[in-house]
């Protein structure tokens, strides 16, 4: 019988870093480089800037001096194949979408997370919130 139903998650990596500019890079890294080391490359630029969207924003809305930390846990299913990245911090009010002013450098990091994944969202934890973007691959015809 085959299966119809989304099989269970694995997770490749799950890490915490302080709450700051420099854990951007660090994040993204980790997540490229764990893709990498499991022979999911193919999710790697996408999975770099989703990170890096959700960290930057945990790191300038919620606290961004280092004295809060930011998890980070890449989940793999494979029926159908996905990669989901999930950032999560120690604050309960969800993530705001906002509309960006045409010359604004900031502003636009929900949209490309939402851009770049098949779904995304947030649900409330004990401590806080996590934040998740799915990638799936398109079905080839």
């Amino acid at each position: 019988m085959a299966r119809t139903t989304a099989e269970t998650g694995s997770r490749l990596i799950a890490f915490t870093l302080p709450s700051n500019p420099g854990s951007v890079r660090i994040a993204r890294g980790h997540v490229q480089a764990a893709l990498g080391l499991h022979g999911l490359g193919y999710y790697a630029a996408d999975a770099a800037i989703i990170t890096s969207e959700l960290v930057t924003n945990v790191v300038q809305h919620v606290c961004g001096d280092g004295t809060e930390t930011v998890g980070v846990t890449l989940v793999r299913t494979w029926n159908p194949e996905a990669v989901t990245v999930v950032v999560s911090d120690s604050s309960p009010d969800g993530p705001a979408m906002r509309e960006a002013s045409p010359g604004s450098e900031r502003g636009r990091g929900l949209r490309i997370v939402a851009a770049l994944s098949a779904r995304w969202g947030w649900h409330p934890e004990q401590s806080g919130k996590a934040i998740f973007a799915t990638l799936a691959r398109e079905a080839e015809a």
